[in-house]
């Protein structure tokens, strides 16, 4: 690439001198703040002292700034990606009068159309934005945005393109794209015109064409088509050494600098994915945690004496500079043990699913915390809770299938026979829900709330998006008492933009419960919440490239009018055993069980919630039925048709592994547990499956 090919020679000396260019203390007042705040606090530090050169002034400047290794004049809309152009321009000399074609002379062109900042000073001659290009090219460019282009109607010599935009991004009118050799560059004049004309630049949105990418205010003072597409120029194209120079030459004459080239970062902590971190120039990639949230409680509930049960935890980090350590701590931490204690930094940044084991090996109730330390993220705390209680009490169902699970229960002392009731809980009568949250996101996001990764407040009525191109995107609801029976939960969500298909995950206490396919419109989902703890959260998720809108949060207990109705063949006595297998039950259904010892018919447990698996059926693929059953560390798939390819991807669709099968039936093994979706392929069809296991 150009910018590698060319400045080869300087990139030692460069790598030694680019903070000393700095001035100290430049950008001091800074460090600390957080989104809109720092963005005006930048503002104040690139406003201050700035010298106007004038428009004229320009010229000569760009002798210092926008140098060519060969002397001519470095045209971003005519210079290739191999360092050659067509044609080449002298400093001076070849400034427009007229031109009738590519090559015949070059001239001023605002990067932030001289249209709409009203033609007026000092931003018009404003050399960070103001640049050298061919007179005619800057003519074909005229006052469109800066865009992606789906189908050229005019391409320069180098590349660059003019069309109508790419309706992906959010935007479908005419666009100029420039060649991904200098995408970056102007998506950091952009930031810095937003950013130094903070106080002007919600007054310009109706001056001309300035509405097609201006949102009419300061914060965040684009629309989000355009600043998304901005942030993605700004990571795909790094900083070269070509901006690097351009910077520190027009610091010389006009004593401000462009931060965005300094620290690319910062538009990240602006309008990206670090939203909600405070900046400091020396965490501009600063490691974090995007799960588990830091706080969170982990509740194992009530633990038969002497038995033990098993809990996950989904770790999620991103940025980090080594592995992370995972280590119990507090009163009873010798009661919980991790699966193990080291999570490399591959596995963390991919998503890595942390086994806590809890053993009640006394009576009572027991705390500690799981510490997450390492990696350079700000150490996170997780609250463990459990009880040990040698009371007669059932245990949590083992072997859960689609159909059937087994329920279980500690020994009451000199019973002969036990009672199982199994049942499913019926709304009876008007709703009358109890309604524990409600939220429109009309404000964005309550300060009740907690996100992580990237969500902001979009023009969507007031909806939240959720993920970026480059980080997933997590906002959490404050505490609630979810320990009801019966608890709903129901979101209105869509995909972002041309995201097809882009999954809305539902975790409990940072534990994957479903996920939700979106459309390109607002749907509602309502799903049901296990019973939980008083001090419950439930979180929305999207991956990154898989972006979402959450329009609508509401959660409702409805305990109150659901009776308890036994299904066919229950209560049963079972005999003198100490468990019970349940069949012929609905997949993907809710259910409840409690346990009576016979001699002793006022005890009656607490009761265990079980929620049935998934069992989904394709019927349109080559005319074969498939379905799927959860076997011990796996599922079994039936009905495959012949030469077919199975792909099975995670939540966040990441392909975790693919095959290509001629039988008809076939297992898979799954590590992990959570929600996979299979997608199989047929020489004439495609059909999905979606996978609770």
């Amino acid at each position: 690439m150009i910018k590698k090919r060319l400045f080869l020679q300087f990139f030692l000396l460069l790598a030694l001198s680019i903070t000393a260019q700095i001035p100290s203390g430049y950008y001091s007042a800074a460090e600390g703040k957080i989104d809109a705040a720092l963005k005006s606090q930048l503002s104040t530090i690139i406003s201050a002292n700035y010298k106007d050169n004038s428009y004229g002034g320009a010229y000569d400047i760009y002798k210092e700034s926008d140098n060519l290794p060969n002397g001519k004049v470095w045209d971003m809309y005519s210079v290739k990606a191999d360092g050659t152009a067509n044609y080449y321009y002298t400093h001076g000399s070849d400034e427009c009068g007229s031109y009738k074609k590519e090559g015949d002379c070059y001239n001023r062109e605002h990067t932030f159309c001289d249209s709409w900042l009203g033609a007026a000073t000092p931003q018009r001659s404003d050399v960070h934005h103001l640049i050298p290009t061919d007179g005619y090219v800057n003519n074909r460019r005229s006052s469109f945005p800066h865009g992606k282009v789906k189908t050229p109607s005019w391409t320069s010599s180098n590349g660059g393109k003019l069309g109508n935009s790419d309706p992906a991004t959010g935007y479908s009118g005419t666009v100029f794209e420039p060649i991904d050799e200098f995408k970056g560059d102007f998506a950091r004049m952009y930031f810095y015109m937003g950013t130094r004309y903070e106080s002007k630049i919600a007054s310009w949105a109706s001056n001309g064409s300035a509405g097609e990418i201006l949102a009419g205010n300061a914060y965040p003072a684009y629309k989000e088509w355009f600043y998304t597409l901005m942030l993605q120029w700004n990571s795909a194209d790094p900083v070269s050494t070509k901006e690097i120079n351009r910077n520190n030459v027009i610091y010389n004459y006009q004593k401000n600098r462009n931060p965005f080239i300094d620290y690319p970062d910062l538009a990240e902590f602006i309008w990206g994915n670090k939203k909600g971190q405070a900046w400091s120039a020396t965490n501009a990639n600063s490691p974090y945690l995007s799960l588990p949230t830091n706080g969170s409680t982990l509740d194992f509930g009530k633990i038969a004496f002497q038995q033990s049960q098993s809990e996950t935890i989904n770790i999620k980090a991103n940025n980090l500079t080594a592995s992370l350590t995972a280590s119990v701590v507090g009163t009873n931490a010798s009661l919980f043990s991790l699966s193990t204690s080291t999570i490399t930094k591959t596995q963390a940044e991919a998503g890595f699913i942390l086994t806590i084991n809890y053993n009640a090996q006394t009576v009572g109730n027991h705390t500690a915390t799981l510490q997450l330390s390492g990696g350079g993220i700000t150490a996170a705390m997780v609250n463990l809770t459990a009880q040990s209680s040698d009371n007669f009490m059932a245990l949590a169902a083992t072997d859960v299938t689609n159909n059937s699970f087994t329920a279980s229960w500690t020994l009451s002392g000199g019973a002969t026979n036990y009672n199982l009731d199994v049942y499913t809980l019926q709304l009876s009568g008007a709703s009358q829900t109890v309604k524990l949250l409600e939220e429109e996101f009309t404000n964005g996001l309550p300060t009740t709330w907690t996100s992580t990764g990237y969500s902001s407040k979009t023009d969507l009525d007031g909806s939240m998006r959720l993920g970026s191109s480059s980080q997933n995107g997590v906002i959490t609801t404050p505490q609630m008492d979810l320990s009801g029976t019966s608890i709903l939960l129901t979101f209105k969500a869509k995909q972002y933009s041309n995201d097809t298909g882009a999954p809305v995950t539902v975790l409990l206490n940072d534990q994957e419960l479903e996920s939700y396919a979106t459309t390109s419109n607002f749907q509602t989902f309502t799903t049901e919440i296990p019973q939980a703890n008083s001090i419950s959260t439930i979180s929305l998720s999207a991956a990154k490239s898989k972006r979402v809108y959450i329009d609508y949060v509401k959660v409702e207990n409805v305990a109150a009018n659901a009776t308890p109705t036994s299904i066919s063949g229950f209560p049963l006595s079972t005999g003198n055993v100490l468990s019970y297998s349940v069949t012929g039950l609905a997949s993907d259904s809710t259910y409840y069980y409690t346990v009576s010892p016979q001699n002793n018919s006022s005890i009656k447990t607490d009761a265990i919630t079980v929620r049935t698996l998934l069992a989904n059926a394709l019927t349109n693929i080559d005319g074969n039925k498939v379905s799927w059953s959860a076997l011990e560390g796996g599922i079994q798939l039936k009905g495959l048709p012949g030469n077919c390819t199975v792909s099975m991807f995670d939540f966040t669709g990441k392909l975790v592994q693919m095959r290509t099968l001629n039988a008809n039936n076939h297992y898979f093994e799954i590590q992990n547990k959570g929600i996979y979706i299979l997608q199989i392929q047929t020489e004439n069809k495609r059909a999905s499956l979606k996978i609770a296991y």
